[in-house]
Formats: C-alpha cells, structure tokens, sequence
C-alpha cells in the first residue's frame, strides 16, 4: 500500500517522455541506416545494427533527462530563483507538444513504408519500454551520489583559486600505487586465473559463437547452454571482478588522499593508459575493457544478445519449443561508429566513479549548520561523518573545518565511571559544536583536549563530521506566513515577527483576487511565484490543493524558498486525507507552530 501511496509523479512524467521520443527515435534510426545502405536487421545474416545502436541512443536519451532532472533536484538558483524546475517543465512541455504529432507521424510512416518489418519494429518498441522502466527505477539509486558530485563540481569551480591553495598533494601517490596494484591483481586473475578456466571450460569458443548467431537455427540444448555459460563467465570476469577490483582500490585512494578530485586524477589515468597499451599490443583485457573500442581482429567483437524460438523433437513424436539465447553480430560502421564513440569509451569509467562514491558515502551521515557571518549573512555548510579520527596536525590546522556532536545511542551508564572533564565535555556537545569554537589555543591544552576527543571517538561517545563544501547566502527577514487552499479559505498562519500582524482573512482573499486577476488578464499558464513590493517581498510555492506564501523583507534567497516548499509539502502530506475535501475546520491545524520552527530555524 505504501508503494502505491507514493508520489510517482516524476516518474511517470519520465516515462510519458520517452514514449513520446521513442517512434521517433527509432523512424529517425532506420533513416539514417538507409542513408548509409546498411541493413537494420537481418534475420538471415544474424546482422543487426538498430539493435545495438538502439541501446546507445536510448543511453544519450537518457542523460539527456537525467541531467534536466538532476537540475531540477539539485535546486540550483539565480539571484534566489530557481532556474532548473522551469527549465524541466518548458522542456518537457515543448516535446510533449511537437513530439507527440511527429510520433504518430513516424508510426504510421513505419506501417506506409515496410508492413513486413513490423513485428520487428514492435519488438524494438517493447525492448526500449523495457529499458526505460529499468532507468525509472534506478533513478533514485543514482540521482543522490550525481547531486553530490554536481554541487561538489560547481563548489570546486567556485572556489578553484581557495581550493588550489588547500590542496595537499604530498599523498597522490596514493592514487598512483593503487592503480598499479590493482592493475597487476587483475592482471594475474584474468590471464592465470580466469585464461585458465576459460580454456579448461570451451574446448572451441568460435563454434560456440557461430552456433548462438540468430541465423544458425536449431542448435543443440549443450550448444545453446554452452553460449549462455560463456556469456556469464564473460559477464563475471570482465565486468563483476574488474569493477569490484577498480572501485575496491579507489575506496582506498579516497580513504587515504581525502580528496575526491586528486584521487580520481591520480587513480584513473593510470588505469585507462596500462588498459589502453594491454589491449594494443594484445597482451590481455585490461582492467578498463577497451576490447570492443580498439580492435585487434577482423572478427566481430560486439554480439547484441536477444532470444530465439528453439525446439527439439520428443522421441519423433512431438515438437518442444522453447526459448533459447541468440546473438546479432553488431558492428557499427562509418557515422554510427562516431556516434557510439562517447558510448563506448565512457561507460566503464563512469561505472567506475559512480560505483566507488556510491560505496564510499553509502554509510556517511549528512548534517547542515549554518553559521553566521555578518548582521547580513549566513554560510551553510554541509558535514559528512568520518570512520577515522583526524590527525593532529589536521586537528591543529585551521583550514578544514570539523563538527563534533555527542553520539545519539549513548548510554548515560557508560560513562558514570568516566572522569568530570569528560562528562562535561560531552554534556557541552549535547547541542553540536564546531571544532574551533571548543579547542584551546594554548598549545599544551590543545594536545590535551585532541586525545580526549580522540578517546571519546575512539569508544563512540561522540560523532565527528567533516566539511564537505559550503556557500554564503542573504539573511532574510522573515515577517509572516500564511497556507492558503486552493480556492483561497486560509488554513493556518504564523508572525515571526511581534511587529507584524495582518488579519489571515483579508491575506488569503488578497491572494484569491491576485492571482485570479492575473490568469484572466494575462492568460499566461505559469503560476505566479514571487510579488516584490518596496522592501517586502512575498514568496509563493503551490501543492496540490494548497500554496504557501511567506512575507519576507529584502531579497529572497533560495534558503528560505526551499524552506517553504519543504513546508507546503510536508504540510500536505501530513493532512493529505483532511485537505482532500476540507470542510473549513482550523481545529486540524492548531498544533503545527513547532512544525513551522524546525523548518524555518535559522
């Protein structure tokens, strides 16, 4: 039930895209394989060049979208206003719009043009639905770690003078050695572990091949299992092994460097060049396997994997059909080799890098402070905990900047037996604290104090968090809040401010004629999002049934935007059932000050 509860909003916004593009993604495929004379598919040959390009291009589409969505969650503003969600929503409304015509065009020029390859452009058209519900899925897996990586790019590229000057290259080795080392362990397994059973296990791997091609027919049950035995041993050793072995080794250069940048710079060139001159001077796969770029043979080395109907007779009496794996020699020649160059060269790279921070933050917990820099400005920072206790001279340095907090499971019982200067070191960081606020600065003190800290640590008193990146934004004054329904009865209203008092009926009625004015008379689509006035400022975000608007004096800022619609939306759905078909009772929403607090806390 809770599945069905969820928001799948987004993702079906997704998949509605897709299947939009999809006809003419494909009609647009066949052109350009007539242009260039080669057959899409060839059931006598066992050729294909739609199949497998088909899966490259559904790979561009889908970055494509990954890129406007990460845009869009990454909440990325100019002079407090969010570009990327009308970025994602003018995108998706003008290929709604001019993709859904040309789609029903290219379906039926499909069925005009060539009705006998039809039940092969419906199977493509199912592949690609496939394909796209498995990148719905894992959208949410991978979206956090890209965030992560997107905020850190730009925080780096903001800073790149600050950061330069920080950067401790003293350790790069480090990336170097683990490169080498796990290029040498692959090595060992691949060609004396793996060439071995390899060997032992397919007497005649070529006939293997030729009898799993789409044309062969009917081949034998050994014949066939044989060809899916391969296809798995292949999978294990040249993807699973070489991908854990990578992402183990880079954990380690993370681990050790504490640089996300150095580290991929020191670890992965190296990596990339030793593959590069294995698979050259065919000395075995690399660790990266370039097999498929760089050729060495005449031979197809790309096989596109798909089923065939098979039978076997049953004692002469009786046909038993089944389902067996085949494979299209999938070569890519001329223009479409261009096109699947980004492709081919890129993906197990990026499996590398998006594997190993998956892995590297996956157990991190995340905490924002912010911290104040003037009468006018605020820093956000964003903290990450650590599994190693820092250095002294990292403790001694003012450069990096660290978060201790008490551990939030800590038993009172265990320290009764702990001496008063730590049980009141640990009552001080009930409420979290910045290293450089607590530490001494008297030298012999602060040795003292960076073993205690350490102890704590050490026997999981305390939690310590290092800075990951930061940006200053404005103060806003905060004055009034008021949610409004949608046919503007206000719900429920808070003054941050003594000062400020306004009747919540006059407000909701003002919003009601304001923004019923502006639809009429403008006839415009787009929901009305800010109203400035003098040195008041009025921010606006809608749910479903209803918005929020904050008054605010000065500029707004993206910290109190995003703070109101993460009030709009946790208010909704915590009164999901109440504001379905709200009666006009207040009683409901009584107790929602604390509510509005733990958002707005500065």
């Amino acid at each position: 039930s809770d599945l069905f509860k969820s928001d799948w909003s987004r993702e079906k916004d997704i998949m509605k895209l897709l299947i939009v593009l999809l006809p003419i993604s494909l009609y647009l495929l066949q052109v350009i394989l007539k242009i260039m004379q080669i057959e899409s598919v060839s059931i006598t040959t066992g050729e294909t060049a739609l199949g497998w390009f088909i899966e490259i291009l559904f790979v561009y589409l889908a970055t494509f979208i990954f890129s406007l969505e990460i845009l869009f969650s990454s909440q990325i503003a100019l002079r407090g206003r969010y570009f990327g969600e009308n970025i994602r929503e003018q995108t998706y409304k003008s290929l709604y719009t001019v993709g859904a015509p040309i789609s029903i065009l290219s379906i039926i020029l499909f069925i005009v043009e060539d009705i006998g390859s039809f039940n092969i452009i419906i199977y493509f058209f199912a592949y690609f639905l496939m394909a796209s519900i498995i990148f719905i899925l894992f959208l949410k897996i991978f979206e956090p770690i890209s965030l992560l990586i997107f905020i850190k790019i730009i925080d780096w590229w903001k800073n790149k003078k600050e950061k330069r000057k920080k950067m401790n290259t003293a350790n790069i080795y480090y990336g170097i050695v683990f490169s080498c080392l796990a290029f040498f362990i692959f090595f060992i397994l691949n060609n004396f572990v793996f060439g071995t059973a390899y060997i032992f296990m397919f007497d005649d791997p070529q006939s293997i091949i030729d009898s799993a091609n789409f044309a062969s027919g009917t081949v034998f049950l050994y014949e066939s299992l044989g060809f899916d035995l391969m296809n798995i041993f292949s999978f294990v050793a040249l993807v699973v092994v070489s991908l854990i072995i990578a992402v183990l080794f880079l954990n380690l250069s993370l681990k050790y460097m504490k640089s996300m940048f150095l580290s991929i710079v020191s670890y992965l060139p190296i990596l990339i060049v030793l593959s590069v001159l294995f698979v050259a001077f065919n000395a075995g796969n690399g660790l990266i396997n370039f097999t498929n770029v760089i050729k060495n043979s005449e031979t197809p080395d790309l096989y596109w994997i798909t089923g065939q109907s098979s039978f076997t007779s049953i004692f002469g009496f009786f046909d038993f059909y089944t389902l067996r794996t085949a494979g299209f020699n999938a070569e890519l020649t001329g223009f479409l080799n261009i096109l699947a160059i980004p492709y081919q060269y890129t993906q197990y790279i990026f499996n590398i890098v998006f594997w190993s921070l998956i892995i590297f933050y996956m157990k991190k917990n995340f905490r924002v402070k912010n911290l104040v820099i003037d009468e006018k400005h605020l820093e956000k920072v964003i903290f990450s905990s650590i599994t190693e206790f820092p250095t002294y001279d990292e403790y001694a340095k003012t450069d990096t900047r660290y978060l201790i907090t008490r551990s939030s499971d800590i038993d009172l019982k265990d320290i009764a037996l702990e001496r008063e200067e730590v049980k009141s070191l640990l009552e001080e960081l009930e409420t979290e604290q910045m290293l450089d606020k607590i530490k001494p600065v008297e030298q012999k003190e602060m040795q003292r104090f960076y073993f205690t800290l350490k102890y704590l640590f050490n026997n999981n008193l305390i939690d310590v968090l290092k800075q990951e990146f930061s940006y200053i934004f404005e103060k806003a004054e905060k004055q009034g809040l008021y949610i409004i329904y949608d046919d503007g009865r206000g719900i429920f209203d808070y003054n941050f401010s003594e000062e400020y008092s306004h009747d919540p009926g006059i407000v909701s009625g003002m919003f009601s004629a304001i923004t019923s004015f502006i639809k009429e008379t403008t006839k415009s689509q787009e929901l009305l999002k800010t109203i400035d006035h003098g040195d008041i400022t009025i921010l606006i975000e809608y749910g479903k049934r209803i918005f929020g608007a904050l008054f605010i004096k000065g500029k707004q800022t993206t910290e109190v935007r995003s703070s109101l619609k993460e009030l709009v939306t946790t208010f909704e759905a915590k009164y999901a059932d109440v504001l379905s078909d709200w009666s006009g009772a207040l009683i409901y929403f009584k107790e929602d000050n604390k509510l509005v607090e733990s958002i707005f806390k500065d």
